[in-house]
């Protein structure tokens, strides 16, 4: 089977969409979960026979379809051009995901069960680079692979989606050349009691992050952490907010407790553990005055992998843990008792609305009423004014966080240590 290489694909996309023919579409497959899948092979081999079955089964899909052509893009990514119109070029890929998803490939006696994630955009002449064509097609898998197996996913010139991913790439060098340079500045917003007889060891504080431009502005509005997680990156960002945090930390003594964001690639970092306790020793950072929150979506996502780090973070370390944004994961009853966490945060989306919306409510009384019967503390984010203040205190939240409780304050700006 003869297919394109990468440096002939990009040129027949680039060649198609400078032209004026509307029908022509791209469909871009990848192998999901193919790393975690080549880790249970025996070898190279086996590893290269897997991917060429399913090379085969893409192949004999398509080869019949008018003037298409098939390209290997990576070692678990193919690319198809179809001279069809999107629609129809949509309704090929939803089919190519449901054949693959009825195989099952045997190599030395294992069967494996493969999944596709797919993106499919038009060869449209408004992109005018085909770097911006695969830009936008990468940006198709991202938003499939969030959502799981066997998902297609049309993307086109026009999405508002790929403004935002274009605005995301202009930000990545900011963002290299900042963790580079020092310039981005620690933050932090109270979290503060709001049931009057709550005890409190020393104040709670979030730490926040906020880019320090040339001028000595501070930017807050930018799509840093999106960004971040978009390009991979989170983790460099993680190590960044520990290690100029840990600095503080020698310099000034606290008495108080700073809650640290940690992102999903961080926690399937398995040297991260080490590193923090180095770090502690270091700057003679105390651990029970560290709280990491991780959200619940990513909790959920990385489920067994979370509970270990949870309990490495809380076990070994004896730091304080808080799961973040519940409300938009599973909520889950069965998994948050699994959680051995501190403190449950409310996301702030329904705080917002809690005083309106009987649903919203209903999330934040189930929320509450569940850290209630774990022994788990709440906070509510995105506190904005002080009836929201009095029907939290009615509803049994223990602590709140937003600007009316507290704006975000500078904490240390590592560019003037």
């Amino acid at each position: 089977m003869d297919l394109l290489t990468r440096p002939s694909f990009i040129q027949a996309i680039g060649h198609i969409s400078s032209g004026n023919d509307s029908h022509h579409t791209l469909i871009y497959a990848e192998i999901n979960h193919a790393p975690q899948v080549a880790s249970l092979l025996q070898g190279i081999g086996a590893e290269e026979r897997l991917i060429s079955a399913i090379q085969h089964i893409i192949y004999n899909r398509i080869k019949n379809l008018p003037n298409a052509s098939m390209g290997k893009l990576g070692w678990n990514r193919f690319a198809v051009i179809l001279k069809l119109p999107a629609k129809e070029s949509l309704e090929i890929a939803e089919d190519l995901a449901q054949l693959l998803d009825r195989q099952t490939i045997d190599i030395d006696d294992v069967s494996y069960y493969p999944k596709l994630i797919i993106g499919v955009t038009p060869l449209a002449p408004e992109y005018k680079t085909p770097e911006r064509i695969l830009a936008a097609i990468d940006e198709a898998l991202f938003q499939a692979r969030r959502t799981g197996n066997s998902l297609v996913k049309l993307i086109e010139h026009d999405d508002p989606i790929l403004h935002d991913y274009y605005d995301s790439l202009r930000l990545l060098p900011t963002i290299t050349e900042g963790l580079k340079n020092r310039s981005f500045v620690l933050f932090a917003q109270p979290i503060v009691p709001i049931i009057k007889q709550q005890v409190m060891t020393g104040q709670k504080y979030e730490v926040l992050l906020r880019y320090k431009n040339g001028q000595g502005d501070i930017d807050s509005e930018s799509r840093f952490l999106e960004t971040a997680e978009l390009f991979h990156i989170s983790r460099e960002i993680d190590f960044y907010v520990v290690q100029e945090f840990c600095r503080f930390f020698a310099q000034q003594h606290p008495n108080t407790v700073y809650s640290l964001n940690i992102s999903g690639s961080t926690i399937r970092y398995s040297p991260f553990i080490d590193i923090l306790a180095k770090e502690f020793k270091q700057f003679g950072v105390n651990p029970e005055q560290v709280c990491f929150e991780i959200t619940e979506t990513v909790a959920d996502r990385d489920f067994e992998q979370a509970i270990h780090f949870m309990n490495l973070l809380k076990n070994r370390l004896g730091c304080q843990l808080s799961l973040d944004d519940i409300g938009i994961g599973s909520s889950n009853l069965a998994n948050l008792s699994k959680f051995n966490v501190d403190f449950m945060k409310i996301d702030g989306s329904f705080i917002n609305n809690f005083l309106v919306d009987p649903y919203s409510e209903l999330v934040v009384n189930f929320i509450t009423s569940a850290a209630k019967l774990y022994g788990r503390k709440t906070i509510a984010e995105y506190v904005e004014n002080a009836e929201q203040l009095e029907k939290l205190e009615k509803l049994g939240v223990d602590f709140a966080q937003g600007y009316f409780t507290g704006k975000p304050e500078p904490l240390f700006d590592p560019s003037l240590d």
